[in-house]
């Protein structure tokens, strides 16, 4: 990520600002809807604690946080994604990043359970370029918001992190869109919106994890859909994984609103206007969004769209390569 990408500073983002993002699910969904693949050495103190119990239950297994150890996580019931605005002071700004996952079952070593698991991060945001940066290097960009005025078009680095054991993984962005549901609706769990918006796809960093007794073959991609008026994240597709969750430990993830999908398969028999998408979906924020109007996008050539369902063709075949070898 270059140290020349500039970005404006949206004008809500202050002390106190948040944003909840939820994956609503029922209880008469089928296991294994979602997946959170964790890796341990990759994860901070306080996140390594929360998980730490559910570990250790194999008698005689001790696990430590340096390990090269990958464990999935099942939450079967609803889960939140919080973003949280700490500080803001001088060109960095501290975000507070807040897993919240429902009913957890814990695959390794032994199968856990856990009614609720909370991982978390803070990252430091560099106001000047629009990049969360570790020790003064650019490692990625948010997730939960854009720069309306200027948003990473194609090319551009939204994640660029050194995993261990795993090499360096570069996502970035392949598919910037105006396109996208321009003639829809689109409902969230807090609001409906109305286009147009901004979409964003980005490609797909394809990984093989291997430890001493696991091997895990997959891949990881974020595609999310903004509101122009203040740059949030609206909702995310089901494949999507922010770069924010790889830097706190989440290497893959499949995240589905069971609700929103049964509400968009209905919504799409009826041939309506409305859409669901089926990802994270803005649930709870104190920004306030402007009155509705009209919206021109920036003028760039870099403004296009390839459709969607190539992503998702490609995430579903990523998903069923992975694997664990005992």
């Amino acid at each position: 990520m270059g140290a020349t990408a500039v970005s404006a500073t949206p004008t809500w983002l202050e002390p106190g600002t948040y944003v909840t993002y939820a994956v609503i699910v029922p209880k008469d969904a089928r296991f294994g809807t979602n997946s959170v693949m964790v890796k341990l050495d990759m994860l901070n103190e306080r996140s390594f604690e929360a998980l730490y119990p559910y570990l250790v239950k194999a008698e005689g297994r001790n696990v430590s946080r340096d390990e090269n150890y990958v464990t999935p996580l099942w939450p079967t019931g609803t889960s939140y994604l919080t973003f949280r605005v700490l500080s803001v002071d001088n060109n960095t700004a501290k975000i507070l990043v807040r897993l919240e996952l429902h009913d957890v079952a814990i695959e390794r070593p032994d199968l856990a359970n856990a009614s609720v698991l909370v991982l978390s991060e803070v990252l430091t945001l560099d106001l000047r370029t629009g990049a969360y940066v570790i020790n003064g290097t650019p490692v990625g960009r948010p997730s939960f918001f854009v720069d309306p005025s200027n948003p990473p078009g194609p090319g551009a680095v939204l994640l660029n992190v050194t995993v261990p054991e795993g090499g360096n993984w570069v996502m970035g962005v392949k598919n910037l869109s105006y396109s996208r549901y321009r003639d829809f609706e689109v409902l969230t769990h807090l609001r409906a919106f109305h286009p147009p918006f901004i979409y964003l796809e980005s490609d797909v960093v394809r990984f093989n994890l291997h430890g001493p007794d696991y091997s895990f073959s997959g891949g990881t991609g974020f595609s999310a859909l903004y509101d122009p008026s203040t740059g949030l994240m609206i909702a995310s597709d089901m494949f999507s994984t922010p770069p924010e969750l790889v830097l706190m430990g989440v290497v893959s993830s499949t995240i589905e609103d069971v609700n929103a999908s049964r509400a968009l398969r209905k919504l799409l028999a009826e041939n309506s206007k409305k859409r669901w998408l089926q990802g994270w979906n803005l649930y709870a924020t104190n920004v306030e969004f402007r009155d509705e109007g009209p919206f021109e996008r920036p003028g760039s050539p870099l403004v296009y769209y390839f459709a969607l369902s190539v992503l998702i063709a490609i995430a579903v075949g990523i998903r069923d390569l992975w694997r664990w070898v005992r």
